[in-house]
């Protein structure tokens, strides 16, 4: 990647990307054929409207002089309607293009768009673009053409520009790499794979530390082991530490690790367990970010923690009606072994405590109730800490990973009571995504915490803004924007 100031200094590209609003009147190419061509374009079509793709093409026969032998003309619509979101669906779509078409190198022209906040529009385009060009298909025989790609960046009124797309870049690729991880299929990433993948993942800035499934038992997670003990893979706890600032304690990211769910003998249809291959979403979402926290080397201390497992039925499976005793000492009625996650949640949160964390928040593909209540335009959100919820809200914001905040309300706290025990596993079909959070709750106690309920948000049947079908990544891009909240 290459970053020029003019149109003019000679270029390795033979595409230039700009960028052209309903306020768009000119574009100085420096070649007054090219800005003829341009501005009687823009007279006779619509090159404007957002998400719009326009090719201009400029042949050396017919355009002297000039770098490039096509203009490629992205809408982006009124400048005065235009926002993060809006330019990033935008670029996803050029995204596709880019990946469906022909192209092997692009320069991108961003100085055309100007508005109130040009950095986070310039940062958003890229993203969109970067995240758009995505496709999973290792495991097909005829692959998509792997392109050598060559991108080039011109401007001259951004001055921190390579700042810019460094930071784009970097937020894009762990959010592919975590979309790479639920795309995998469940007899690939396996709890065992996935500790493999986080360990040689991780760079010399990163530590990392695996525990076996007697490390656990000594631990005393039986919450966790009661799910892990009716499936043969052998349930592994991943720990990632990356502490840049000495003598000071670390917010902790932990993700939801249940590399295949079945339901356990609370059996799914089957209808339902296709896509369970995805719901170790939220792990592969704080794997993802921690990497790009450490490559953008940001000073803050951040934590992963990931209890994975399967949840399959066999004679040895965990039953409805089981009572086992969590790490920090509650015990547990399981009353449906399908609400598995909270169980490993819950340890995760006590062997997270004993670091004494300033925060957690932990995100799970958790409760079919979170698509019911919000559908798949809000992550469903519950904090007991309105400081750090209002964190997590912005980076969201930030990021296009919208948050809408729930209730932990006194009334459905109550579906949690057990007659036999002192919680159970879950509150009945009403207000299923809060009773859920509720029982995460319970084992929180007093810590500042936040829980991203992402089972409505964690995978797309078709293609949408920068999110391409199948896994989306969300919401690793939030996580590593929250990091630089955290860093200030």
């Amino acid at each position: 990647m290459k970053f020029y100031k003019k149109i003019t200094e000679k270029s390795k590209s033979n595409s230039l990307v700009v960028l052209v609003s309903e306020d768009t009147d000119s574009i100085n190419f420096s070649n007054d054929s090219v800005n003829l061509l341009f501005s009687e374009s823009l007279s006779n079509e619509d090159l404007s409207s957002l998400g719009k793709i326009t090719v201009l093409h400029t042949p050396d026969s017919l355009y002297k002089n000039f770098n490039f032998l096509r203009i490629i003309c992205i809408g982006v619509g009124s400048l005065e309607e235009i926002d993060s979101n809006k330019i990033r669906r935008a670029a996803g779509s050029f995204g596709r293009y880019f990946l469906d078409s022909k192209l092997s190198n692009l320069s991108f022209f961003v100085d055309s768009i100007k508005s109130k906040d040009t950095d986070l529009i310039t940062e958003s385009f890229f993203e969109g673009f970067f995240l758009g060009n995505y496709i999973f298909d290792k495991y097909k025989s005829k692959k998509s053409e792997k392109k050598d790609v060559f991108f080039e960046v011109v401007s001259s009124e951004i001055s921190n520009i390579q700042d810019i797309v460094n930071k784009s870049y970097e937020k894009s690729e762990a959010e592919k790499f975590a979309r790479d991880l639920v795309n995998e299929p469940a007899n690939v990433l396996t709890p065992t794979e996935l500790s493999n993948i986080a360990n040689n993942k991780t760079d010399k800035s990163i530590s990392c530390k695996i525990l076996s499934k007697e490390e656990c038992a000594k631990l005393g997670m039986n919450a966790f082991l009661g799910v892990s003990q009716g499936s043969i893979e052998e349930p592994k706890l991943i720990h990632l530490s990356y502490k840049p600032l000495k003598n000071e304690n670390s917010y902790w990211y932990i993700g939801k690790a249940i590399t295949f769910d079945s339901g356990g003998l609370s059996l799914k249809p089957s209808g339902s367990m296709f896509s369970m291959k995805g719901d170790m979403g939220g792990s592969a979402a704080v794997i993802a970010a921690i990497n790009a926290i450490a490559n953008l080397k940001l000073k803050v201390n951040i934590d992963v923690l990931c209890l994975a497992t399967e949840n399959m039925p066999s004679g040895s499976a965990q039953r409805p009606s089981d009572v086992v005793r969590a790490m920090n000492g509650t015990y547990i009625e399981v009353e449906n072994t399908d609400a598995e996650g909270r169980l490993t949640l819950a340890d995760a949160i006590t062997y997270a405590k004993g670091f004494d964390p300033k925060f957690i928040i932990d995100i799970a593909t958790l409760t079919g109730a979170a698509s019911i209540g919000l559908g798949k335009g809000n992550i469903s959100a519950f904090s007991n800490n309105k400081d750090f919820m209002d964190k997590v809200k912005l980076a969201g914001d930030i990021t296009g990973d919208f948050v809408w905040q729930l209730p932990l309300d006194s009334t459905s706290k109550k579906q949690n009571n057990s007659t036999v025990a002192d919680i159970k596993n879950t509150g009945g079909r009403l207000a299923g995504t809060i009773t859920a959070a509720h029982f995460i709750n319970h084992f929180v106690e007093e810590v500042p915490w936040v829980h991203l309920d992402i089972a409505a948000n964690s995978m797309t049947s078709s293609n949408d803004g920068w999110h391409n079908r199948g896994a989306t990544g969300i919401p690793t891009r939030l996580l590593i924007e929250l990091a630089y909240i955290f860093e200030k």
